[in-house]
């Protein structure tokens, strides 16, 4: 099922996309769209020219030039009086809401012990609180609709790390230790317990909630902007990404739901090989 077979599972649907100028969301958006979706990109920047690479006007410029239906969506995820039209305005824009990726987020890798309390608040806001408020207010438009899928992009650091004794010749040691994921890593462990609660307690409503991280580092503008990369991390295609989040937000609820997924373990699973972001089969190698 792909947009170059001729059919596309996500004709008809609605989508909203948080954190979609850029990176992973922006990769998921136009998947969605070349799968059939309108979609309603969220973000802070609208316009290039921004001090990093990528905007939501482009995104939906690369979305329309191949035939997709969006509309752009300027909102500070931190904010929680910003974020609290999103919703409506994708029903306003585009007649309802069937799917919510909530993808953007915050992060700040320091020691955990020089984290402030601003720090603190603003990836609880980002990475917690947004996707809460906004799976709140499309709820009821996936119930009237009889059908919803919300996703939440996670993270590895999410994964509670070894205890003594460490190797400190092991990277993931290594990169707990020098990376100082702990902040980002909490608030994306909360998410994830959020997520199986919010699919349990939905369960038998025909609504899939779930939740997806890359297995590695994925090489988006804001990722590559943090540094500290070298040329052994494993770094994962974006399409992988988009191509899990694709799956995770078109099959039946009874049959993909409270999962914390990893993108490629997933699709091995499934049985799926990971598409171009425009649908396309890729060359292999």
């Amino acid at each position: 099922m792909n947009s170059a077979e001729g059919t596309r599972p996500l004709e008809g649907k609605v989508a909203i996309v948080t954190g979609a100028s850029r990176g992973i969301g922006a990769a998921i958006a136009r998947r969605f769209a070349a799968e059939g979706a309108a979609v309603a990109l969220v973000a802070r920047t609208v316009a290039p020219g921004g001090p990093l690479a990528g905007s939501l006007e482009e995104v939906a410029a690369a979305i329309r030039a191949s035939g997709g239906t969006c509309c752009t969506i300027q909102a500070n995820l931190a904010d929680p009086a910003d974020r609290s039209g999103i919703v409506a305005g994708c029903v306003a824009a585009l007649g309802s809401a069937d799917i919510l990726v909530n993808n953007a987020a915050w992060s700040r890798f320091v020691p955990i012990w020089e984290v402030s309390p601003r720090h603190v608040e603003l990836a609880m806001q980002m990475n917690l609180y947004a996707p809460l408020d906004l799976s709140q207010a499309v709820l009821p438009h996936m119930e009237a609709r009889g059908a919803g899928w919300i996703l939440n992009i996670s993270s590895a650091t999410a994964d509670i790390p070894s205890p003594a004794p460490w190797d400190m010749n092991d990277r993931k040691v290594q990169f707990n230790v020098h990376g100082h994921p702990t902040l980002y890593g909490t608030s994306k462990a909360a998410l994830d317990r959020m997520t199986a609660g919010w699919a349990i307690e939905l369960a038998g409503r025909n609504i899939a909630v779930n939740a997806l991280a890359p297995v590695g580092a994925v090489a988006s503008e804001g990722a590559l902007s943090v540094g500290g990369w070298d040329e052994r991390d494993h770094i994962e295609p974006v399409e992988a990404m988009a191509e899990a989040a694709f799956q995770l937000c078109h099959r039946p609820a009874e049959e993909l739901s409270g999962r914390i997924a990893r993108s490629l373990p997933l699709l091995a699973e499934l049985g799926v090989r990971y598409r171009g972001i425009d649908g396309r089969a890729m060359a292999p190698g």
